[in-house]
């Protein structure tokens, strides 16, 4: 009987979900942002927006095109330095990561701070929502474990409820970062993980469910407190190598997404300088490297507001952007293909919405409808 669990559950689907390509948008934000890294509905349809480059939160508002600015850059209590994403907590409460600062901001329906949360024990700078009983999830990073790291670089997902005492509860184990073998200290800059390197995923779902996205089989798992964990077949994929092209894109986009200590206003962390050509050359010929792309873009994987989970495929630039779609069962219900030149930044009750890089680097958010 295991045997044959085992089979059903690990041998790949090839049922072809249908494919829906998003064409038109029936919105679009004429507002341009340098570096959008967060976007999150309300209720009423406007947006929270963060720009990591221009360190501003606002909120937009798709229906009159116009946006008010919510946090200004600093390190007070609404204020932000290097906004890096938005997490859905309950109802239209927002938990805001504010990496400068090193602390998260729980943002009222309103938009302001009322609660700042300080990253300083490892994970609880990435919280990604909040399960059904109201606690926290979070991975603690496996470089931080010292001796209790586990092996292969997995990752704890804990619980951390603020009214119990003691260390938050193991949830989940997944797999997290692969980080170079070498990890001797370097003279130069180099690059800390094995770029390409298959990890699995994980979001919270609205319900507060913890949904997994497994890169060995492909599949996803469906946790929630007091119930069997629900896992999903696994579906086949095919994966391309990589290019040295690939592994400059790789570099590049790791230097311009990533901050640096020592950087920022009094020594704090802040963007470094883009990062000249022949470094990237050097950097790609020094890093490890896979050899073939991940079953999945274990960066690009969302949680819809109707308990769907969105997982981006790894992205080529001259391709359009493709999406397995999820329902909480596990199975692959929709495929989902994009325009070229856009990325889905967040799904929610009234659209999909999705951030349009032109030529010059300016970025536009634009709504589709939920297919």
């Amino acid at each position: 009987m295991r045997v044959l669990v085992a089979l059903l559950l690990f041998t790949p689907a090839v049922a072809t979900a249908q494919v829906s390509k998003l064409t038109q948008p029936d919105a679009t934000l004429s507002e341009p942002f340098s570096f959008v890294r967060g976007v999150r509905e309300l209720s009423n349809g406007r947006l929270i927006v963060a720009d990591w480059i221009e360190n501003r939160v606002v909120i937009a508002d798709l229906a009159a095109n116009t946006v008010r600015r919510l946090m200004r850059e600093g390190p007070g209590p609404q204020e932000v330095r290097l906004p890096s994403g938005l997490v859905r907590l309950g109802g239209d409460t927002t938990l805001l990561y504010d990496d400068g600062n090193n602390r998260s901001h729980v943002l009222a329906p309103d938009g302001h701070s009322v609660r700042v949360i300080l990253a300083d024990i490892p994970g609880r700078g990435g919280i990604r929502g909040v399960d059904a009983t109201g606690a926290f999830l979070y991975g603690i990073p496996s470089w931080s474990e010292g001796p209790k790291a586990l092996p292969d670089d997995s990752v704890r997902v804990v619980r951390w409820d603020l009214r119990e005492q003691g260390d938050p509860k193991v949830v989940a184990i997944v797999q997290g970062t692969r980080y170079r073998k070498d990890r001797s200290p370097a003279l130069q800059p180099r690059l800390p993980m094995v770029g390409f390197a298959s990890q699995d995923s994980w979001v919270v779902a609205p319900n507060g469910s913890l949904v997994i996205v497994r890169a060995t089989p492909y599949h996803v798992e469906v946790r929630a407190p007091g119930r069997a964990p629900v896992i999903g077949p696994s579906y086949a994929t095919t994966t391309r190598a990589v290019t040295v092209d690939d592994k400059k894109r790789f570099i590049r986009e790791f230097s311009d997404g990533s901050p640096i200590s020592g950087r920022g206003p009094n020594g704090g962390m802040g963007r470094g300088p883009q990062i000249e050509e022949a470094e990237v050359a050097r950097m790609a010929g020094t890093a490890e490297w896979a050899e073939r792309f991940p079953p999945f873009d274990a960066s690009a994987v969302l949680a819809g507001a109707d308990g769907r989970i969105w997982i981006g495929a790894p992205l080529h630039p001259s391709t359009a952007p493709k999406y397995d779609v999820f329902d909480q069962t596990g199975k692959r219900v929709l495929q989902v293909e994009l325009r070229p030149g856009r990325r889905i930044v967040h799904v929610g009750a009234r659209g999909v919405y999705t951030v349009f890089d032109n030529d010059d680097g300016v970025q536009t958010i634009e709504r589709y409808r939920v297919p």
